[in-house]
């Protein structure tokens, strides 16, 4: 073996092309708070063209997110998207921070409970299956929770066979997902079962607009997906910034389509903060029949968000190993594809196990703060990057800098402000969380288990 072909066996294979990687922004994106979200967002504001008005600010906020990030993947063009950028400019604890948050709230978390969540959307197209019995008698487990981590198991393996089938499965998923959502949508207008004259309706728009825009957000989250994968991204400096920003608009004119149809669909009297909106708005247009078909679509669109974060989440812990902050054993590759094998089993061991308990609950306020303040923080090292990288006319640049990203960082300030105030315990844990983890920090770096030195700059 060449001293090249050593050095390439440790580094991530690029077979990501655009279509792969705006696919896993997409399915990154659309999974549960679609159908779950517009509830909450339309209880705070009271309003339907306000609650529209969030969803767009929403849509508006992942752009401007996306178009920052655009320029930092073309410029660092390596795995491990928040992690990556704050470890390079802010230094190896905000980074460390960034992964610690990614593991616990961004990607195992989250792919156990929308893993839960594909198997009860599940149970309702199985006839005879019932997602809420004990699977295994005298133990807390239930059928949908053997089902989750089932699911989780099996798309790690198959993650685990390389980036290129990965992107792949992603393309079809995605493919599916807009056509399901398209073809729902259109239907559902020319059913004629519902009254334009709803949208406009309502009570006058209270003070918790800025509230919705977490939640909001949560249901964006996603948008960045492609910037987990960018070191093993064909041409990034072209590939990416189109798959960032094509995978959001994409997403942000899915998700207006999908709140204007379920504000046609439902009276202003049905609206209340736990509805599951999909769900009752398919019923009011096609009749209980309606309801399995957004049951099938939703199960869909779970299950290529789980696949997405799946893949995503090992390659911060790939770097996180790289620049020796993470176990080194997590930094591990596979020899043929060289995809982080290690990574993945072990993210889907944490992420199965919390499936099992089948009683994981998302606290959507707690989840979309603390992954804001992280993409808040990333796209602050813009300023930065584009100070020290003043030469490098090659990358992309951020259309109307300065003014988009100091617009994303002003909104994230307002929005975790008002949630600090209005929702403390779920944003107040959030803090607690990042707290924990610099204790951890500090006591691995005294331990020496943590790197003293900075990230890798190659």
């Amino acid at each position: 073996m060449t001293i090249s072909e050593a050095a390439g066996a440790h580094t991530l294979r690029r077979a990501l092309g655009l279509w792969g990687a705006t696919a896993f922004v997409v399915t990154n994106m659309v999974g549960t708070g679609i159908f779950t979200v517009p509830a909450i967002v339309m209880s705070s504001t009271g309003n339907g063209l306000a609650a529209l008005g969030v969803w767009a600010a929403g849509a508006g906020l992942a752009l401007c997110g996306a178009l920052c990030y655009a320029e930092l993947a073309t410029r660092m063009p390596e795995a491990g998207g928040e992690y990556h950028y704050l470890s390079r400019i802010f230094g190896n604890l905000w980074g460390f921070l960034s992964g610690w948050i990614s593991f616990f709230v961004g990607f195992s978390a989250a792919i156990a409970a929308a893993a839960l969540g594909a198997t009860a959307y599940a149970d309702t197209l199985l006839t005879g299956w019932d997602a809420t019995q004990t699977f295994i008698p005298g133990l807390p487990i239930t059928n949908g929770g053997a089902a989750a981590a089932g699911l989780v198991i099996l798309l790690s393996l198959f993650h685990a066979g390389g980036v290129r089938p990965s992107g792949r499965l992603q393309t079809s998923i995605a493919l599916l997902v807009i056509a399901a959502i398209v073809c729902f949508c259109v239907v559902g207008f020319a059913t004629g079962n519902g009254s334009w004259s709803r949208i406009g309706e309502g009570t006058r728009v209270n003070g918790l607009w800025w509230v919705a825009l977490l939640p909001v957000n949560f249901a964006y989250s996603g948008w960045n997906a492609a910037a987990y994968l960018a070191g093993e991204t064909v041409n990034p400096r072209r590939n990416l910034p189109r798959a960032l920003i094509g995978g959001t608009l994409i997403v942000g004119v899915l998700y207006i389509l999908l709140n204007v149809l379920f504000l046609y669909a439902l009276p202003t009297s049905e609206w209340t903060g736990n509805i599951a909106v999909g769900k009752v708005a398919a019923e009011h247009l096609f009749g209980l029949r309606g309801s399995l078909f957004v049951s099938l679509m939703i199960t869909l669109m779970i299950t290529g968000s789980v696949s997405s974060m799946v893949a995503a989440g090992p390659r911060v812990y790939y770097a996180m190993a790289r620049d020796s902050v993470a176990p080194k054993i997590l930094g591990r590759l596979g020899k043929a594809n060289r995809a982080p094998y290690v990574a993945l089993l072990v993210q889907a061991v944490v992420a199965s196990l919390l499936a099992l308990t089948g009683t994981f609950n998302t606290l959507i306020v707690y989840a979309g703060s603390a992954l804001l303040l992280f993409a808040g923080l990333a796209v602050a090292t813009v300023f930065k990057v584009r100070r020290d990288q003043a030469r490098d006319v090659t990358s992309f640049r951020v259309p109307g800098y300065p003014f988009t990203p100091i617009a994303f960082i002003v909104i994230v300030a307002v929005a975790w402000i008002e949630g600090l105030r209005s929702e403390p315990l779920a944003t107040g844990a959030a803090l607690a969380t990042i707290a924990l983890g610099t204790a951890i920090y500090f006591w691995g770096k005294n331990r020496g288990w943590i790197a003293m030195n900075g990230p890798r700059r190659d």
